[in-house]
């Protein structure tokens, strides 16, 4: 496995979002890694906790997936929250992040589908093998609250 690395927005991050992910969000600065990228929120189209959730989704899948090699990315990618914290008009959510390379992913897929409902399928062995390839970390992300205010 290749190391996930820092993506960078190139200048315009609202620019990025909606290239990629054809959405609009009033949003600048980085990608969030730390509290000198971190990411300013100009306006709330949902919930504060929603938005972050959303860009940090948008990022973890440029790290795991778009930009890696086909033989390299991940599946089933999945993001849930573990802590945020608060600092002046920083705030730092902390994620649970995990993944399965993608063409063993796509593989247990295949599996279930196929043996789901069948007396000799093992529901419990297939996801125990599933959680065995899981690869999980945990990420930080930092948001400017500032524009808010």
């Amino acid at each position: 496995m290749q190391p996930f690395v820092r993506i960078d927005p190139e200048g315009d991050l609202a620019a990025m979002i909606e290239r990629v992910y054809e959405t609009r969000l009033e949003v600048s600065g980085g990608w969030g890694y730390d509290p000198h990228s971190a990411t300013r929120i100009h306006a709330l189209p949902v919930s504060k906790p929603q938005l972050q959730f959303n860009l940090a989704h948008m990022r973890t899948y440029l790290e795991m997936n778009i930009t890696r090699t086909p033989q390299e990315r991940y599946g089933g990618i999945d993001l849930q929250e573990v802590s945020r914290t608060l600092k002046g008009t920083l705030e730092e959510v902390n994620y649970r992040v995990s993944g399965i390379p993608e063409a063993l992913y796509n593989a247990f897929i295949d599996e279930y589908k196929a043996g789901y409902g069948r007396d000799d399928f093992d529901i419990g062995e297939h996801f125990a093998r599933r959680n065995d390839a899981t690869l999980v970390r945990t990420v930080g992300y930092w948001f400017d609250l500032s524009a808010l205010a």
